[in-house]
């Protein structure tokens, strides 16, 4: 069984092709934006071809190497994720052939370690996920702990780009989303800041994890509890998916969230000013003259703030460079696109907080879907090539109905 794979770049479309062994009729997959695709890239959900062999869902042909990621729950239905060695110029072509005989060595690589979930690329590491409750580091201050978060992310050389219980701010924690003034059940709950104890965030289930030759990830689920009751009560329960490219400089890691209200009755979400997916810097950025901010739009720390950029660039010095930082991109297709940003004007932590331009409610009967291109990299930022990599992100490849 053969899998053939074709890419066509032109104005608007980029064409790939699937077609088994038996004839079945081809799917493509189209681009809808107006650029042509380089680099990394994935699609939309769209179905494996029926009666495709499962166990073939990668290949390599040329310049083109491609992966099927499927559902957790439909494994006929799932993702392509795409890496191409050379761009495709506009009106370019490129043939993919995945032979069953030979497989792709996993180059992302996803372990767990105790209570911790680690991500390699290339035998890097990229990532830890807490599974388990890391502990306050003040005793006196139990509430301190917290699960279900990402640190430490680092660099392709090692730089460590997050923080976990900074003196100035214990409770933020790495790569975490938590909501900071809303209302349940008429009560007022805030899961940001942890001293309140009105509320925690929690990792709760491990779902699945993975690894590949273009990506490799985890899926785990995660509860937002209010304790304002004299009782813990969930109130959302949240699913983050992990995925972890194999991008040797810079690394590109994607977080997508979706959240849903646990029972029937809502959470509210209340118009302020933080509060979302946020993201600590390290803590030697703290007050130092060379960390700051900057936005797709060219502010910085404090014009940036609550503007609507579609990617925000956070650094700071480094051991092996000069600079170190984080590039997040906010995609096109999640709630207020370009969702409001808060930058605080001395701290190296920011959010995306949609929020901030009015409140919303998060219920049982439809999803809070998010999702966002982290990008830790070395040295100063270089502003064209992370453009290059937000066009490939905010353009997924779409199915398209073929005669």
């Amino acid at each position: 069984m053969t899998v053939c794979g074709r890419w066509k770049s032109a104005p608007a479309v980029v064409l790939l092709l699937v077609a088994s062994a038996s004839g079945q009729q081809p799917q493509v997959l189209e681009n809808q934006g107006n650029t042509a695709i380089s680099g990394f890239s994935a699609t939309r959900e769209v179905d494996w071809p029926a009666g495709q062999d499962d166990a073939v869902r990668s290949g390599r042909q040329g310049n083109v190497d491609f992966q099927f990621v499927p559902n957790r729950e439909n494994h006929q239905r799932g993702r392509y994720f795409l890496r191409l060695a050379k761009k495709i110029p506009s009106g370019g072509e490129v043939t993919v052939l995945a032979d069953p005989q030979k497989t792709l060595p996993d180059a992302v690589v996803v372990e767990r370690r105790l209570d911790q979930l680690v991500v390699q690329i290339g035998g890097k590491e990229l990532l830890r996920y807490h599974l388990g409750l890391l502990p306050s580091p003040d005793a006196s201050q139990p509430e301190y702990g917290r699960s279900g978060f990402l640190h430490p992310v680092r660099t392709p050389l090692g730089k460590i780009v997050t923080d976990d219980f900074p003196p100035d701010h214990m409770h933020q924690h790495g790569a975490m989303f938590a909501w900071t003034d809303t209302t349940f059940a008429g009560r007022k709950v805030d899961f940001w800041n942890s001293f309140k104890k009105q509320g925690r965030v929690e990792h709760r289930r491990l779902l699945r994890t993975f690894s590949g030759p273009i990506v490799g990830g985890f899926d785990v689920e995660l509860a937002h509890v209010d304790l304002t009751s004299g009782k813990p009560i969930d109130v959302l329960y949240e699913t983050w998916s992990v995925r972890a490219y194999a991008s040797a400089d810079p690394f590109l890691l994607e977080i997508e969230s979706v959240q849903q209200a646990a029972g029937e009755e809502p959470l509210k979400i209340r118009q302020y000013h933080y509060g979302g997916m946020a993201f600590r810097g390290s803590r030697k950025w703290y007050q130092t003259p060379q960390a700051g901010f900057l936005t797709s739009e060219g502010k910085d720390r404090l014009a940036g703030n609550h503007s609507r950029p579609r990617w925000v660039e956070m650094f700071g010095p480094a051991e092996k460079t000069p600079l170190a930082g984080i590039t997040v991109m906010d995609s096109p297709e999640n709630f207020r696109f370009p969702q409001p940003v808060r930058l605080h004007p001395d701290k190296p932590y920011f959010s995306f907080s949609p929020q901030v331009e009015g409140g919303f409610e998060i219920d049982s009967k439809s999803t809070y879907r998010s999702r966002y291109l982290a990008v830790p990299h070395d040295g100063p930022v270089d502003r064209q090539k992370v453009e290059a990599i937000w066009r490939s992100f905010a353009n997924p490849l779409t199915l398209k109905e073929t005669p």
